[in-house]
């Protein structure tokens, strides 16, 4: 049985002729290991998540953590999971050790070792006295990542754990997540970093306005895309004007005075060699609105 089972889920706002789906028609399941949930903002990845957590209810569908349903069943859901949102409020007065404790005894959690051991996990012990405000932004991720592991539960679910985090405290981070996933727990992560989840995900889901738009794994996404990557070179602003009428440009860069932009050639239009291709320009291809049967 999958961790994780969203089933036909659905999530509307307002009501006809005026409906706003935030989520349509959901259907994917998520086994142990690393999952990722990429999408633009407003995609849906959030209110998913929250779903998952039962912060958010339904319109309608079916979401199980371990076999039980979020909607009827979310005291044993809760005791399951913990979860980290992309802004999480912290009381900046109160040292590390504090707020940890005090998020642990919200959980009936009230052994000091235990916290210890969450902060151990997120590299923190050593700043346990300071105080939240003394932090800095990837300090204070790493002890929302403690509070959700309290308890051990057996998902952890975060919300853009590494946005605005300078490199070396992403590569600490996907180090954090990757190791809590041994032993058959699951970590849902959510994010707009395709290069987190080249790098922490087996498996991986694209939200695209509310909708699934694709659920496998990496390698299959990027197989989409294989052979059809080139970079061509032009000499100015209008000659890439030109080119986006013709073909999708995925990336440019700027280099002495010309540009070289990364394109997805799918008709062999253009006579450059074909360049190793990437999850992000699949990921960036599929969101410029191309469909993969």
């Amino acid at each position: 049985m999958s961790i994780l089972e969203i089933c036909n889920l659905q999530k509307t706002y307002g009501r006809e002729p005026n409906i706003v789906y935030a989520l349509n028609d959901v259907t994917f399941s998520v086994e142990s290991g690393v999952f990722g949930l990429l999408g633009h903002n407003g995609a849906g990845k959030t209110t998913l998540m929250k779903t998952l957590a039962t912060i958010s209810k339904p319109t309608s569908g079916i979401v199980s953590v371990c076999g039980y349903d979020t909607q009827k069943q979310g005291d044993e859901v809760r005791k399951l999971i913990g979860y980290l949102p992309q802004e999480l409020n912290m009381y900046p007065s109160l040292s590390v050790l504090d707020f940890v404790s005090y998020m642990a005894e919200l959980r009936a959690i009230k052994s000091k070792k235990k916290v210890m051991e969450v902060l151990e996990q997120v590299d923190m012990v050593q700043f346990a006295k300071r105080r939240i405000s003394q932090l800095s932004g990837g300090m204070k991720r790493r002890v929302g990542i403690a509070a959700a592991l309290v308890g051990d539960p057996r998902v952890l679910i975060v919300d853009e754990p590494t946005a605005g985090l300078d490199p070396e405290e992403r590569v600490r981070f996907r180090g954090v997540l990757s190791r809590f996933a041994k032993d058959g727990k699951c970590v849902l992560l959510s994010t707009h970093i395709v290069e987190d989840v080249y790098q922490l995900c087996e498996q991986l889901a694209v939200l695209r306005k509310g909708s699934l738009f694709f659920c496998g794994n990496a390698d299959k996404l990027i197989s989409y895309v294989a052979g059809k990557i080139k970079i061509i070179e032009l000499q100015n602003e209008n000659e890439l004007i030109s080119l986006q009428q013709k073909t999708v440009v995925l990336a440019t860069t700027y280099e002495h005075n010309k540009i070289q932009a990364r394109i997805m050639d799918e008709n062999n239009s253009f006579l450059s060699m074909p360049v190793t291709e990437t999850l992000e320009d699949a990921y960036v291809y599929c969101m410029g609105g191309k469909t993969y049967e």
